[in-house]
């Protein structure tokens, strides 16, 4: 086929026609003999084909210069060619022909679309990358048995997004507050911390953990806050709701007039990826508590720019020891912003939860401990909350 291409003449399919070299009767053959030389028989006479045609400078295009043999050939090939494209491969070759052609328009939409308008940019991440950073802050060394409150401060201009705490006291050390505090003057965390009826015999304190950035006013950051009528009950709980399409970036809770015997755990309303609801929950030691107290929540809500920039990464471990402790991590390009935890038996609260480092941190410390023997297994339930 490719030979009838290359001497077809149908201009659609842009074959070019073979060009001959210029021939000519006086270039082909010899001079015919002088009549003093005999003359060959008819059927043994050479002709101009049998010494080929001598070599020759470019003229003319071959078409001027073709015998009539040569245009007979020629067109009787064309009418060859013609049939076997036109007759029964045309419908195949038109086929092709479109499907070429719009795969062709297809490519140059593309290339139009990558070259000409450029490709869309990468949606901005909600927080930028490095920018949040833990303020850390210890409250005073004494005996008091019931701690005043005590803050992190963020920088100015910061907004606060979470934070965490961590009692060194011993057993007996019980956090009792974990609270974001957002006004006109500055974002904060607040942390607060009561001795059991056992008490303190020692100095003791606790530290203070605030997660702070620099955030866009489109993720619209606000803090929930939600609280329950004083109860005397052995545990009970109060959410607070995020807006419609804000995820939690942080949480926390606040324990008043527990007296050190009713502390504080955080919990979110989900078990997956993300969340929208947070609850602070209250639960009496092991011998309980006479008085009446009350619960606050907290949530820190934000917009996220895109899907999956705000997740939280949940799990839970039991012991029967007297203690446990783990380590929780953001998933890769994540940084936190806030942590949750809380145990379920009673007699066993949260001694630690804290961030590991105070710049990009994506890892964080959990500790709890029980002030009374346990008959089985007792559950610590971490989180991590996580952005980018």
């Amino acid at each position: 086929m490719s030979t009838l291409f290359a001497i077809g003449t149908d201009p659609r399919f842009g074959s070019p026609t073979v060009a001959a070299a210029p021939v000519t009767q006086k270039d082909c053959c010899p001079r015919r003999p002088s009549r003093r030389q005999p003359r060959l028989p008819h059927r043994t006479r050479r002709t101009c084909g049998a010494h080929g045609p001598r070599p020759t400078q470019a003229g003319p295009p071959a078409s001027s210069f073709q015998t009539t043999r040569e245009k007979d050939t020629v067109k009787a090939r064309s009418k060859i060619f013609a049939t076997s494209v036109m007759g029964t491969s045309a419908n195949a070759l038109n086929s092709h022909s479109v499907r070429k052609g719009a795969s062709a328009v297809a490519f140059g939409l593309a290339v139009l679309a990558t070259q000409g308008l450029g490709t869309p940019p990468a949606a901005a991440a909600s927080i930028p990358p490095g920018s949040v950073t833990v303020v850390a802050k210890s409250s005073p060394v004494n005996t008091l048995a019931t701690k005043v409150p005590f803050r992190a401060d963020c920088p100015a201009g910061q907004r606060v997004l979470g934070g965490g705490a961590f009692t060194v006291g011993g057993v007996h050390a019980v956090i009792t507050e974990m609270q974001p505090i957002h006004t006109a003057s500055g974002d904060s965390f607040e942390v607060s911390a009561a001795a059991d009826q056992f008490g303190i015999s020692v100095g003791w304190n606790f530290q203070v953990f605030a997660f702070c950035a620099s955030v866009p006013a489109t993720l619209g950051v606000e803090i929930v806050s939600q609280t329950n009528a004083p109860t005397s009950g052995a545990t009970d709980q109060t959410s607070a709701q995020c807006s419609t399409g804000k995820q939690l970036i942080g949480a926390g809770g606040k324990i008043a007039n527990g007296n050190g015997q009713v502390d504080l755990g955080i919990a979110t309303n989900a078990s997956g990826s993300f969340a929208n609801r947070s609850a602070a929950i209250a639960k009496e030691d092991a011998d309980g508590f006479a008085g009446n107290y009350t619960v606050t929540g907290y949530s820190v809500c934000a917009r996220p720019t895109a899907f999956g920039d705000f997740q939280q990464v949940k799990t839970q471990s039991n012991t029967t020891a007297a203690s446990q402790k783990r380590s929780l991590s953001c998933p890769s390009g994540l940084r936190l912003t806030g942590l949750a935890g809380n145990t379920a038996a009673p007699g066993t609260h949260l001694q630690e939860i804290a961030p590991l480092t105070t710049t990009a941190p994506n890892i964080a410390s959990f500790g709890a401990q029980s002030s009374v023997p346990q008959n089985g297994p007792w559950t610590m339930e971490t989180t991590v909350f996580c952005a980018k």
